[in-house]
């Protein structure tokens, strides 16, 4: 009777036409079924489990099936978690059968998922940082962050604590692949925010009962409160109800015909756990009272049979009524279905339980022969074959109708985002935006969920300044009176494929950053911790003033720990346009490379680290009247300010007219190169543009060549090994003039040896510059060990196609930081007189410094001596009075030669000075 009456239950009713809303189609509710007696020698769940493992082989069709020992379970649960860093399960019963029940072992009817389960058991597993910072929740969005990632992979689980196994249906997959949006970053922000189809267990999660998930605003509050540490103030049985809920909700989407999902209907046999043992204080009956309660409070069938066996009923479940002998089974089970509705709805603690005895010695009814043979005649319980539109040619041909309908309708819009990397990404300090116009992903990111660009050494560089941002928020943590500054490094980091760009001269400014951070992110009392936001202005900078006002205005009202921003790529319209915006949003920018003539007016809290076009302009007028040489400016159309001033100013310190310069329209070639050794090519243009032109040098002069000297701009190119190691370039001689020439002129030396060339070590410039060396080669020799710092000086040691000495941009976007750094340190140690008024709270200065305070400290008459020379803002916010120099390569080629200074200049503070002002002793 015992073994018909299990074979009925293990069978799923057929499917019929749904009748109301009293469940799933088809479906029924199912006890919890508990044999009570003497377990010696009465394994009843062992014997069930070998019958349901002996099934029809060439039929490939299983019961999906688990038998546990429950005195075992807790041992299990914890031998199989030994090696993963995390709290027990909760629940260790569950947590054995979780793991059984997804062994690869039913054939077509194994059940391929339990993400709910598996996210709410990884959460109240992990153990989070203290909750303190601007970024609270930082710690939970990586946690969930680190799940979905390695659920979305299926990774073993126990090689990989958050490992799923095949969350998405195979259609979903096909489907939104082929619209081109099924993208990791943009799945993640949807599944955060419980986007339906999409963000299944958070959209869950935030509905069901347990644990009042409407007390939390946001899927990623909740997902906190059920971390260990974070949950002492939750129900712990309701944590326990949740697990169980969550298991039995993974259960009821494997059986649940939804949608295309046809394999839902293939399940024509419920799942049975089959459990030896019971007791109360092996977790047994626990796990069956919440089962009960689970199913009592969410309304909700699962299709889970439970089978279980116990010595003894515990006294409070069903109390009073006798337990009948197994003979009486299909009465009691008849009894159970006519009573469940009212019980149920009394949320009676025993309400889906169902008892039943085995025979024993005394009894006046012991098994007959029929019985006996049962476990004889039974060989197998096995699944029925599934209705015909479940079947494997139906749904081959409901696929095939899919892709034939989602191939046509597929757009442009996804394709070019995924491509490019550029879809919306739930990280709270980054955004970013696909600029059709410009073929570039703007945007901004302060985390290595985001980094801009497809070059190698500017990826790593980006990652190694993110490790530094996490170390930066962590010691804040600790010591929360520290000051926490931000700064947003704003550059061209894309490029269009076809343009090579100038990611070598980025990637210097970021490991000038990285050289600041790691000697201010360290333990300390008093000293600033720095972060950096990267901000990606587009190719040229063209987007520059979208990125302004569409991304970065809500981030600077979000962060106040952003105290200005650094760098701005290259002096156009647009950057200009993104300077004045900035200023209106009051905060100050330190450009390390901009020279521009007007770039001044556009903002009053604009500043530079370098001279502008008139000293430039001064430099070469100079150097050439020294040497007894005529200019001819070479360049392109005047399009912008930056062009337009140095061309008219060149021409005006050389007094010379239109006579004197050489332009082309459309393409460099069309230029006419005046050669011979007594003049000088200055070449007035961008980096982009300057091999070509020199291939026109070569080309047209051979070795009647006039002395090449490139603008500011052509820094870049220098920068950029990959563009000088050309066979043409073999012995060519160029120079160009340095906005950092006292950090090239340290040498090789500064970087393998952490001191700069021999200079004068009286000279107030050379403490700094030794300050700089020396933290240039503490980032350089960090080869060995793990982290993405150590990746990057990998990266860099392995490459043998990078400059031996320190770049310029390393030293100025090294010194825009520390000027940083000294405003606030200096605005934190002003003495500041406290509330006389006894009553009032106190009032001693805030860890946050307002970014309007440090534009003002910026300004502050002050003789800060950085790695590149002295720099007085308070003199001139446009770098007036720094040092500008030629500096020439005798061969373009040889990236190992250091290249040597020609001519120096500093315009000094009274433009009456006599002239020169510059010098060839640099």
């Amino acid at each position: 009777m015992l073994l018909s009456v299990i074979r009925d239950l293990v069978d799923r009713p057929r499917w019929g036409v749904r009748r109301g809303r009293d469940g799933l189609r088809g479906d029924r509710p199912l006890p919890l079924l508990c044999v009570i007696g003497d377990l010696d020698g009465n394994d009843v769940p062992r014997a069930l489990g070998v019958r349901l493992e002996n099934t029809d082989a060439q039929g490939k069709r299983k019961v999906p099936h688990a038998h546990v020992d429950v005195a075992r379970a807790a041992a299990t649960a914890a031998e199989r978690w030994s090696k993963v860093e995390r709290e027990a399960p909760l629940l260790p019963l569950l947590d054995v059968l979780h793991s059984r029940l997804l062994a690869d072992r039913f054939g077509r009817d194994k059940l391929r998922s339990f993400r709910h389960y598996r996210l709410v058991d990884w959460l109240s597993g992990r153990q989070l940082p203290p909750s303190q910072g601007i970024h609270d929740n930082r710690a939970i969005v990586r946690e969930l962050r680190e799940w979905y990632a390695a659920a979305d992979t299926a990774k073993d689980v126990e090689s990989q604590a958050t490992a799923q196994f095949g969350g998405t249906s195979l259609y979903e997959k096909i489907l939104v692949l082929v619209l081109t949006v099924w993208h990791r970053p943009l799945r993640f922000w949807l599944w955060v925010h419980g986007v339906p189809l999409v963000g299944r267990e958070p959209r869950w999660l935030m509905r069901q009962p347990f644990m009042v998930p409407g007390h939390s605003t946001t899927f990623t509050g909740f997902a906190e409160r059920l971390t260990a540490g974070r949950r002492a103030e939750e129900n712990p049985e309701h944590v326990k109800k949740l697990l169980v809920h969550a298991f039995l909700q993974d259960l009821r989407r494997a059986y649940r015909p939804r949608g295309l999902r046809l394999r839902r209907w293939q399940r024509t046999a419920y799942t049975v756990v089959l459990l030896s043992g019971l007791t109360e204080d092996n977790g047994g009956w626990e796990l069956l009272r919440l089962i009960n309660d689970v199913r009592n409070e969410s309304t909700e069938h699962d299709p889970l049979l439970v089978i279980a066996t116990a010595a003894a009923k515990p006294d409070d479940l069903q109390p009073g009524r006798p337990v009948e002998p197994v003979s009486r089974i299909k009465a009691e089970l008849d009894a159970w279905a006519a009573g469940l509705p009212v019980h149920r709805q009394a949320l009676r603690p025993d309400a889906r339980f169902v008892f039943v005895r085995l025979p024993g010695e005394g009894d006046d009814r012991l098994p007959t022969q029929a019985d006996e043979s049962a476990w004889v005649d039974l060989s197998g319980i096995q699944p029925r074959r599934p209705p015909l539109p479940a079947r494997k040619p139906v749904v081959a041909g409901v696929v095939f109708a899919v892709l034939a309908v989602v191939s046509l309708t597929g757009g442009r819009w996804g394709w070019v985002r995924v491509h490019n990397d550029c879809l919306p990404d739930p990280a709270r300090g980054v955004a970013v935006r696909w600029v059709d116009a410009i073929q570039s992903c703007v945007g901004y990111s302060d985390d290595s969920a985001r980094v801009f660009g497809p070059d190698p050494r500017l990826r790593a560089a980006q990652h190694a300044v993110f490790e530094l941002n996490a170390a930066a928020e962590r010691l804040y943590e600790q010591n929360p009176e520290r000051t926490l500054v931000s700064v947003v490094y704003f550059a061209d980091l894309t490029h269009p494929v076809s343009d090579p760009g100038a990611d070598a001269s980025t990637s210097e400014e970021l490991e000038g950053l990285l050289i600041r951070q790691e000697a201010q992110n360290k333990p300390s009392n008093t000293e600033p911790l720095l972060r950096v936001y990267v901000a990606n202005g587009g190719d040229r900078m063209a987007a520059a003033r979208t990125v302004v006002d569409d991304l970065l205005e809500p981030l600077l009202a979000e962060d106040p720990t952003i105290v200005g921003v650094i760098g701005m790529g290259l002096t156009v319209d647009a950057t200009e346009s993104a300077i004045g915006a900035l200023g209106d949003l009051g905060t100050p920018v330190v450009a390390t490379t901009l020279t521009g003539e007007v770039l001044g007016s556009r903002s009053p809290l604009y500043f530079q680290l370098v001279p502008g076009n008139a000293v430039q302009a001064e430099l070469v007028a100079e150097h050439a009247r020294r040497v007894g040489k005529q200019v001819t400016v070479y360049h392109p159309p005047l399009t912008d300010n930056y062009l337009d001033s140095l061309v008219s100013k060149l021409l005006a310190e050389l007094g010379a007219d239109e006579t004197a310069t050489r332009s082309w329209h459309r393409q460099v070639g069309e230029v006419e190169v005046v050669c011979g050794a007594g003049r000088i090519a200055f070449f007035a243009g961008r980096e982009g543009e300057f091999p070509a032109f020199l291939d026109e040098v070569v080309d047209q002069c051979g070795n009647d060549r006039p002395e090449v000297i490139g603008d500011d701009t052509t820094s870049r190119f220098i920068a950029q090994s990959d563009l000088r190691l050309r066979n043409e370039f073999k012995g060519i001689a160029v120079s160009f003039v340095s906005m950092g020439a006292r950090v090239v002129l340290a040498g090789a030396d500064c970087v393998t040896r952490g001191q700069p060339a021999a200079r004068d070590a009286t000279h107030p410039g050379a403490r700094p510059l030794v300050e700089f060396c020396t933290g240039h080669r503490r980032v350089r020799e960090r080869i060995t060990g793990p982290g993405r710092v150590a990746d990057f000086a990998r990266l860099l040691a392995e490459s043998d196609d990078h400059m031996p000495w320190p770049g310029e941009r390393i030293g100025l976007a090294y010194d825009a930081a520390s000027l940083f750094v000294a405003a606030a340190r200096d605005n934190r140690t002003r003495s500041r007189v406290p509330n006389p008024d006894p009553a009032a709270p106190s009032t001693g200065p805030r860890p946050t410094v307002h970014r309007a305070a440090i534009a003002q400290e910026l300004r502050e008459p002050d003789d800060f001596e950085g790695a590149t020379g002295p720099i007085d803002l308070a003199r001139s916010r446009t770098g007036l009075t720094r040092p500008l120099a030629i500096l020439t390569i005798s061969d373009l080629h040889d990236l190992a030669e250091v290249p040597s200074c020609v001519y120096e200049i500093s315009r000094p503070a009274d433009p009456a000075t006599p002239r020169p002002w510059g010098t060839p002793d640099c």
